[in-house]
């Protein structure tokens, strides 16, 4: 019974809104989580060049969607470079500047020019490149870091300019170069000379960062690498090229037809010239050419034209047991150096030089007077034609002795132990000459009595002449090494009636490639 102020019980009711859609829940096995360091995210298109970037947004002038992260990446495939908006960061808020049309080989260094224009270096360099008519991207390599670090455009890098482009060369490939201490700095400046040249910098960067060399287009384009010849092809011949004879089809050098002479050009980025019997392998080696007897006849008339009766000092300082002039010289063995890694350093340089006439000859002057070249211009053949008259490039004569003359040929010339026989008269650096009597002065016999004196192509660049009765042998070093000029041709001739000699204070501007062996005539 309830009580009097009870009310009576009603049923409990509920409304339930439903809305007009509702999605359904996710199946568990498609809720997305989140990726864990080792998975990749398979929706994203990543750059066909292998860099791991994804691609950037939007599509090519063809309509086509890109297939890459950045410029950087395609111009530098592999090392790691990308522009500032690769991937399509920051892309609307980049301001695209020029780049400059000197690329790497530019010398205006100041900080206006540079904010305003990209360089091969710079992270936006690629961009640049697009973004300015006429101008060619420059790929990186070892030739575009070293051109870019030698910022006074001499061709050689002081131990201050490598120290000062360390950072930005490792800010872009990476910090795989050691710091520069005074042991590395001694190991890099192989012939030491005190300052580094290319192929010591490729030798030293090259393992390190992975880079091409860089050289193929130079060399190509330059006119001073005349490797194209036809050697002979018969066995054991030493037929450097095939000389049109007046009458027949007959080599004029060595008699055999001219179908046997077939240019054997390799497709490297510094090939080896065309005559040398291991132009394919690369092997080194020293050819004996002493089996032709056109070759023994021609070095000899070569010896016989640079030929000269003046004596000077250096002959009895060298020679004190026998001081007389000999009458004349017999050769009795010709040989050839075939050094890939020397003739690569030496190949390098000369399209080097080439390019830098072609870029600026006024301060050029062609020496055309040196009497090896004249002799073999008389003589005739391959060897009369294959030097470049342009950058001062001859054959000039290093007298040493047979074993030494080996070893040049096998390790190169070492600027470090110059003037040890010659003296320092115009320098501490390396002495040639163009008679062959000035070079006897130097020559030392083997066992059996016989002399050697080198036959060597060299550059002579931008020369300094020096006609001073005392000239200034610092003076003369600094101007080849920190100064415009390549090498010093001193005139001993105009002033004393002897010989002029060539000095030069880097090995990579001298290749040792013969050896002519002889007996003195008294």
């Amino acid at each position: 019974m309830g009580c009097a102020n009870s009310t009576p019980q009603t049923e409990d009711t509920f409304t339930l809104t439903v809305p007009d859609q509702v999605d359904p829940p996710l199946p568990p096995e498609t809720e997305s989580e989140p990726l864990l360091d080792n998975q990749v995210d398979l929706t994203i298109k990543l750059c066909k060049i292998g860099c791991g970037k994804p691609v950037q947004p939007g599509t090519t002038k063809k309509g086509n969607p890109f297939d890459t992260c950045c410029r950087s990446c395609v111009l530098n495939p592999g090392i790691g470079s990308h522009d500032p908006t690769c991937g399509g960061e920051a892309r609307k808020s980049m301001i695209l500047r020029d780049a400059c049309p000197r690329g790497s080989r530019c010398r205006q260094r100041t900080k206006s020019h540079l904010a305003e224009q990209a360089h091969p270096l710079d992270p936006d360099y690629a961009m640049a490149v697009a973004n300015t008519r006429g101008v060619e991207a420059e790929p990186l390599s070892l030739k575009v870091l070293f051109d870019w670090t030698d910022a006074d455009g001499s061709g050689k890098l002081s131990r201050e300019e490598l120290e000062g482009s360390l950072s930005m060369i490792k800010a872009l490939c990476g910090d795989h170069l050691p710091r520069i201490t005074d042991a590395a700095w001694h190991h890099l400046d192989e012939d030491g000379n005190g300052v580094v040249n290319f192929n010591e910098f490729a030798s030293w960067a090259g393992p390190r960062l992975g880079l091409p060399l860089g050289m193929k287009q130079m060399i190509a384009k330059s006119a001073s690498m005349t490797l194209k010849s036809a050697p002979c092809g018969v066995i054991g011949c030493p037929c450097e090229c095939y000389e049109k004879p007046s009458t027949g089809e007959f080599c004029a050098n060595c008699r055999h037809k001219e179908t046997k002479h077939v240019s054997t050009h390799v497709d490297r980025e510094v090939p080896a010239p065309e005559y040398w019997d291991e132009s394919e392998t690369g092997t080194n080696r020293i050819v004996d050419l002493s089996k032709g007897g056109v070759t023994i006849a021609e070095f000899q008339q070569l010896v016989d034209s640079t030929y000269r009766t003046a004596w000077t000092r250096d002959r009895t300082r060298h020679n004190p047991t026998c001081p007389r002039v000999p009458k004349g010289f017999t050769v009795t063995g010709v040989k050839r150096n075939e050094n890939i890694a020397s003739w690569q350093e030496y190949a390098c340089r000369l399209a080097e030089m080439a390019t830098r006439f072609q870029e600026d000859s006024s301060m050029w002057k062609q020496i055309t007077d040196v009497k090896t070249v004249i002799a073999f211009a008389a003589i005739g053949g391959a060897k009369a034609t294959r030097l470049n008259e342009q950058v001062n490039e001859w054959y000039l004569f290093h007298g040493t002795s047979p074993a030494a003359a080996a070893s040049i040929c096998s390790t190169d010339f070492k600027v470090s132990r110059a003037g040890s026989s010659t003296g320092t008269l115009y320098g501490k650096g390396l002495y040639f000459a163009e008679s062959i009597t000035k070079a006897d002065e130097y020559a030392k016999p083997n066992e059996r009595g016989t002399f050697a004196v080198l036959v060597c192509r060299a550059i002579g660049g931008r020369v300094r002449y020096c006609a001073d009765a005392t000239p200034d042998p610092e003076e003369l070093l600094h101007s080849c090494l920190s100064g415009p000029y390549d090498c010093v041709l001193g005139d001993r001739e105009k002033l004393k009636n002897t010989y002029r000699e060539f000095i030069f204070f880097d090995s990579e501007d001298v290749y040792p490639e013969y050896i002519i062996e002889y007996n003195r005539n008294y």
